[in-house]
């Protein structure tokens, strides 16, 4: 075996250490400089670092993003500060089967006659995020958990005294149905209620809601109760003054009772009836509508750009209807996934948040097709209803106008546009300044390649005249359109300034990464790549059976919330930077949430990252910006044991990773000889589970462990490295 088979060989088997050395051991001593060649241990592996460049331009700076999408996997509703389910009473849309087929939610997914699971509370990834509270009539109980498609999340009669709940269309004032709650009893009060309420002792929590009687003038009470228990209400609020007309009722209180799980009561009095609308409750802490410790966790995640508002929903959406005072945009069906999207979030709130946590934005716009007016498609083969007649996407013309408007609503200065003042109109004089836009998700499902890339010429053009300095990114992804990603990009290449892909680590990006390069070779362009919706394992359920470590049925969504997964993550995102800053960025899948399919869940109690959650956060503050070659060494995605060095952007930092996703400790020699300079300190972060199946919950955030420390080096030119199983370590040498 010659000299260069055997550092390949060596990296990719690695070499155990004698016994397993502990995580705080590495920390300790186990790290080093050796002063000579000589000094290299026999057990260690030797890595030769070059001066040269594995590419030409530096890894991206926008490389780590995330995804949102609204209506589906309760990404946005767990996220979001309101805490009613249903605030204004709608008609409660059945889950597509797909939707729930999706996240092994079927008994058998071979057979979707069965249905899916109609209790969601014994799955792995479930928590109280996922809560799909009913309104019901009080005293009383929400019932079970359950859900199926005759579900309406309304118990209408209460169990104890003569009072009923029913939804009404008369006087409706958002949405399309209002609640009127009948109390028949002759002496005793009763009420409209919805339990799943969170309290924080010290919080502030402000209500708002349309309240009118039938006839005369009542008195009613607000009261909170510990849940489960209607004996003695922790606070008491008066309603005065509740008249035939609609009024907005609005208060504010200060919980001192109660941090745990509360129940929300409206109460009239005896023999009255009363009709509400439109009801909120936000803490007073909520970030422009956003919890306040999901900004925080968010801001940990720290993506670069996020993604906005699908995904399939974005292919059914008219972004006007997520604009403007809250209390007057509607609610309305999912058409992609079913369920219902109250329009609470959208263009401003996605834009604070961005603001908040330092991202950039990506908005996906829809395309309108004819077949978009009955039909979804989950693949070129197979189509499937989404039960509305969504003519309104059907006109391409139409669809590019309100894409340009959407432009212009986000990034044209005040007094310039009809619809930048519409902003300003809004409450944001200043613009939002939305860089990046992609056409459509997954538009094979209707286009054709041809018609693909004629349609985002269309769109393209319309878009720039608006803003000529947006970003606006071209699909080639899918069978159809992988097929024929260079005639779409030949035929919208120099209208467009990015492709939207999601081909796997290695598999094909080479090939289409060259495919644009040639593209720009011949025109002159200077189209990037990204990834706009990754996902970080190719076949979760085979994978999962070599982790070997767990034992039970496993599924999709399981693994996704597991080391394993999140130590794929690491390894493509590896993959990724040894490409430099020919990857422009790439969207983890998903932000929140998802049935684990996350790097952070939100359950109401509190939120904490995911493991995938914790590989991000380390990854997206790595300093690591020029990948450099290793002598007679080549890594591969697929590899379990592998490492990789870069210059930091000035190329003063040395970044050093050691990925070990095998079952034994490795111990790695760096040989820093040949570059150009000598290093004084190491920062050292560490990332590790006692098995690959460990997973972060709320009541134990850290399972995933993290360790900091830092070491001063002494003179030489040998840096070593050892680190514990299922491990991913950075160190940044100074």
């Amino acid at each position: 075996m010659n000299r260069r088979e055997f550092l390949s060989s060596a990296l990719l088997t690695g070499s155990a250490l004698a016994g397993d050395r502990q995580f705080n051991t590495f920390c300790e001593g186990v790290f080093g400089v050796a002063g000579s060649p000589a000094d290299t241990p026999d057990s260690a592996t030797p890595c030769i670092v070059t001066p040269k460049e594995m590419a030409a331009t530096p890894i991206s700076a926008l490389l780590y993003g995330n995804f949102i999408e609204l209506g589906f996997g309760m990404q946005v509703e767990a996220m979001w500060g309101e805490m009613f389910f249903n605030r204004s009473f709608e008609q409660f849309s059945p889950y597509a089967d797909h939707s729930i087929g999706y996240q092994d939610l079927y008994f058998d997914r071979k057979d979707r006659k069965k249905g899916y699971k109609t209790d969601w509370t014994k799955e792995d990834w479930y928590h109280s995020g996922y809560q799909h509270n009913a309104w019901f009539a009080a005293p009383g109980e929400e019932g079970p958990f359950h859900i199926d498609d005759k579900s309406t999340f309304i118990i209408q009669k209460s169990p104890v005294l003569d009072v009923e709940i029913r939804q009404v269309i008369e006087d409706v004032r958002h949405g399309k149905l209002a609640l009127e709650i009948i109390n028949r009893e002759r002496g005793k009060w009763g009420a409209l209620a919805q339990q799943g309420k969170y309290l924080r002792k010290g919080e502030i929590y402000r209500f708002s809601g349309l309240i009118k009687v039938a006839k005369g003038r009542i008195d009613a009470e607000v009261r909170f109760y510990p849940q489960g228990s209607w004996d003695k209400p922790i606070v008491r609020i008066p309603i005065r003054g509740i008249t035939a007309e609609y009024q907005e009722k609005r208060f504010s209180f200060k919980n001192d009772a109660l941090d745990g799980w509360a129940t929300f009561s409206l109460w009239i009095p005896p023999k009255s009836s009363v009709t509400v609308d439109d009801f909120s409750l936000m803490p007073a802490s909520a970030v422009h509508g956003w919890r306040r410790e999901v900004v925080d966790i968010v801001g940990r995640v720290n993506p670069k750009i996020i993604r906005f508002p699908g995904g399939c929903f974005a292919s059914f959406y008219d972004w006007r209807i997520g604009v403007g005072p809250r209390q007057q945009r509607k609610p309305e069906p999912s058409y992609a996934w079913g369920g219902l999207n109250y329009n609470d979030v959208g263009t401003a709130e996605l834009a604070m948040l961005a603001r908040q946590v330092g991202a950039e934005m990506m908005f996906v716009v829809n395309l309108f097709h004819p077949k978009k007016q009955k039909y979804m498609a989950l693949s070129p083969d197979e189509n499937l209803p989404h039960g509305f007649d969504l003519l309104q996407f059907t006109d391409l013309q139409q669809g590019a106008k309100l894409a340009a408007d959407w432009v212009a609503y986000c990034n044209r200065p005040a007094g310039t546009h009809p619809m930048a003042d519409l902003r300003a109109k809004h409450g944001y004089h200043d613009p939002f300044n939305v860089r990046f836009w992609e056409l459509d998700n997954e538009a094979y499902s209707w286009f054709t390649p041809e018609e693909y890339a004629s349609a985002a010429v269309v769109y393209a053009k319309a878009m720039k005249t608006v803003d000529p300095g947006i970003k606006i990114g071209l699909e080639i992804y899918g069978r159809l359109f992988a097929q024929s990603h260079r005639k779409i990009i030949d035929i919208a290449g120099r209208y467009v300034d990015f492709v939207a892909d999601r081909r796997d680590a290695e598999a094909g990006l080479d090939t289409v990464l060259q495919v644009v390069r040639d593209y720009n070779a011949q025109h002159g362009t200077e189209l990037g790549y990204c990834n706009t919706e990754k996902q970080f394992t190719e076949n979760p359920l085979l994978d999962a059976e070599n982790a070997r470590e767990y034992n039970g049925p496993i599924t999709r969504s399981l693994v996704q919330s597991r080391w394993y997964y999140a130590m794929n993550v690491l390894r493509q995102y590896m993959s990724f930077q040894r490409r430099g800053g020919a990857v422009t960025f790439v969207n983890f899948n998903n932000l929140a949430n998802t049935h684990s399919q996350c790097v952070m869940d939100t359950p109401k109690e509190g939120a904490f990252l995911t493991a995938s959650g914790r590989a991000l956060e380390l990854l997206s503050r790595s300093p690591a910006s020029w990948p450099l070659q290793l002598e007679g060494y080549s890594a591969s995605v697929k590899d379990e044991f592998q490492v990789q060095a870069a210059w930091d952007r000035e190329r003063k930092r040395l970044v050093l990773y050691v990925f070990n996703r095998t079952r034994e400790p490795r111990e790695v020699v760096f040989d820093l000889s040949q570059l150009p300079r000598e290093f004084q300190r190491a920062e050292i972060s560490m990332l590790s589970a006692d098995t690959l199946m460990v997973k972060n919950t709320l009541k134990q955030p850290d399972a995933i462990r993290r360790k900091d420390t830092v070491e001063t080096m002494g003179r030489g030119q040998h840096c070593r490295v050892a680190v514990p199983k299922y491990s991913f370590t950075q160190v940044v040498l100074n």
